[in-house]
């Protein structure tokens, strides 16, 4: 009784500091993306969250969600704009109310991670699963961002924790496992690439029927190839354009600078956490060579698959920047928990001593959320919200003049200023065509002192004012915006 007294009363404990550190998240919202460290090469801090949202903010500012030639990802990854823009309809355009939806998302990500883990494990180690997630810096800061890798996660943790619950002539909840992974898939592209993690819990839970598993993981895989190829029938009808664009990376498979990329994740695991990833690693190591019964356990497996699963997809196909090994947080976490367990069980000392360095970590993780916390900055959103200003003032004195923003990231601008009429000068239409089809009246243009490309393409077609700028907001490239007012060929 009094153990069990005791362990209660620490699950209470991580529970209150998991909540602490998840409710922080809301803390300073609007403030910019870290710019220290690894998360300096991020550029997606400027483009992004303003990508993924486009469709609903499009819907909202210029009433339809798809904009013919341009940079459309809403075609082809629809259910993050469709969960902002069901939010919009309550809130109007706001970044607060986009990114505490994407901080929802990482809440439930935590719940579902302690619940998968609680499938396979005890609740003191599904609670330090929890708490681990929660602490996590990588996790913090980019749980932050309107961008797919919240709801991403959560999703995939969803599919994992009901195939967990898929036990023999669960068709339905197959069905259903399958149904969510098409969600996933449906939010990032990338989701494929963890099929086998997320399908693996059903075969493990009845391999002893495997005929049994057999069938239920074909219902699965069938409701995610109908799904999927219906989609896909739809966007080669529709969307042929946009596809080439959005999803024509090529080649999706390459050899060259495989075993470079492979090295670089090795090192790069380290942005998830510098003790947890090489636990995670040296686990999958010493599963290979000595603790070859973690082979039959299902959260091993699953963990691994994960794991694997992306490596390959880094590794063959984009070596990814620091968002990528988000969605790496919960699998990492449970294998170097895992072998932490392990190691306590056949050293006890070893056991200490690896778990003061993982104790360590959390220290330094929950440090370098509260630096950044403390010291919060807002410079983005200030441009943001100063370029609305501009084109706004501007718009009154002559009415005439089209209020329409082009550039890249300019539905960034759009999302944290409030809402404006904004269009990325990317996409399948030229951007000198355009100029021509929708006529903006400004342009922004994202450089380091010398111009840009598509800066040149639109001087080559228009006269350009300069109105306003706003160096140094990405420090590392020492780059800033400005943003210039179009006018027509040899105007005054």
């Amino acid at each position: 009784m009094i153990a069990e007294s005791r362990a209660h009363r620490w699950h209470l404990a991580l529970l209150l500091l998991t909540i602490c550190l998840l409710a922080l998240r809301l803390w300073h919202i609007r403030a910019d993306f870290p710019d220290d460290r690894f998360y300096s090469q991020e550029r997606a801090r400027f483009t992004d969250e303003g990508f993924y949202t486009s469709a609903a903010l499009h819907h909202f500012t210029l009433g339809h969600a798809y904009i013919p030639g341009g940079w459309n990802p809403g075609v082809f990854m629809p259910v993050w704009p469709f969960l902002v823009g069901v939010v919009f309809r309550f809130t109007g355009v706001s970044v607060i109310a986009a990114r505490s939806l994407a901080v929802v998302c990482t809440w439930i990500g935590v719940l579902l991670a302690y619940g998968v883990a609680r499938q396979y494990r005890s609740q003191t180690f599904a609670c330090l699963a929890a708490f681990l997630m929660a602490a996590n810096a990588l996790g913090f800061f980019y749980g932050r961002l309107a961008i797919l890798e919240p709801s991403l996660v959560m999703f995939l943790l969803l599919a994992i924790y009901l195939a967990g619950k898929a036990h023999p002539g669960s068709y339905a909840m197959a069905a259903v496992v399958g149904l969510v992974f098409v969600a996933a898939t449906l939010t990032k592209s990338t989701a494929p690439c963890l099929l086998p993690a997320v399908l693996y819990p059903i075969w493990a839970n009845n391999r002893a029927d495997r005929a049994a598993a057999r069938r239920m993981l074909a219902v699965s895989l069938a409701v995610i190839v109908l799904l999927l190829g219906f989609a896909k029938i739809i966007w080669m009808l529709h969307y042929a354009p946009d596809a080439t664009i959005i999803l024509g990376l090529r080649p999706w498979w390459q050899l060259e600078h495989f075993p470079l990329r492979l090295l670089r994740f090795f090192f790069r695991g380290t942005w998830i956490d510098p003790v947890l990833f090489p636990l995670a690693l040296a686990f999958a190591v010493a599963a290979v060579w000595r603790l070859r019964s973690f082979w039959h356990d299902t959260l091993f497996v699953t963990a691994l698959l994960w794991e694997a699963g992306y490596a390959a997809f880094i590794a063959f196909h984009y070596d990814g920047p620091p968002r990528y090994f988000v969605t790496l947080i919960a699998p990492t976490i449970w294998l170097a928990m895992m072998f932490l367990e392990s190691l306590w069980l056949a050293n006890k000392r070893v056991g200490v001593i690896v778990t003061a360095c993982v104790a360590g970590s959390v220290l330094w993780n929950i440090a370098s959320i509260g630096d950044y916390l403390l010291h919060p900055q807002y410079s983005l959103v200030n441009a943001s919200v100063a370029i609305k200003q501009v084109i706004v003032a501007e718009h009154k004195v002559n009415p005439a003049q089209s209020g329409l923003l082009i550039g890249r990231g300019a539905d960034e601008i759009s999302l944290l200023s409030g809402g404006m009429a904004t269009i990325d000068s990317d996409g399948a239409m030229p951007l000198a065509e355009k100029l021509d089809v929708y006529h903006p009246g400004w342009f922004m243009d994202f450089t380091g002192g010398l111009p840009t490309l598509r800066m040149e393409t639109v001087a080559s077609h228009r006269r350009l004012i300069i109105k306003a700028a706003f160096p140094e907001l990405d420090r590392y490239r020492n780059a800033g915006i400005v943003l210039y007012r179009i006018l027509p060929r040899g105007s005054q």
